[in-house]
Parts: structure tokens; C-alpha cells; sequence
């Protein structure tokens, strides 16, 4: 049986298939929110080089970013 995706795992994949592809990263300081940091250009992590065009706080602000950027998730 396939395993089911991550939230995160699907959210990069939704990101990368948009009109205009962009791309995701994550950072768990252990607080309980997630962040996640959207980048225009691959090859960024969370932490750089670059400073990311948003960083959302926790799933719901997440998803509600990148349906507005035009992914489908």
C-alpha cells in the first residue's frame, strides 16, 4: 500500500505545478507552529540564501497563501 503524502509533501508539489511555479520550505522551532517560507527561485531553504516573498504561520495560512499564488491543494 502507498504511503499518504505529508501536508508538506503535497503543498511543494501543488507550488511547483502552479502557472507560475514557486517553492516551499518549512521551520519547526518546537513552540507548536510551523513555518513556511515561500521562495519565487528553487534551491532555498528556510534559513536562505535568499529571504522568501512570505512566510506563513501554521497550515491554514499556508494553504490560504499558496491557493492565492495559484496552487491547487
Amino acid at each position: 500500500m502507498a504511503k499518504k503524502k505529508t501536508f508538506i509533501q503535497e503543498l511543494s508539489e501543488a507550488c511547483k505545478q502552479a502557472e507560475k511555479p514557486f517553492y516551499v520550505d518549512t521551520y519547526s522551532p518546537g513552540d507548536g507552529v510551523t513555518r513556511y517560507r515561500f521562495f519565487k527561485n528553487p534551491g532555498n531553504s528556510y534559513f536562505g540564501p535568499e529571504n522568501g516573498d512570505y512566510t506563513a504561520l501554521g497550515k491554514k495560512e499556508a494553504l490560504a497563501y499558496a491557493r492565492g499564488r495559484g496552487a491547487f491543494i
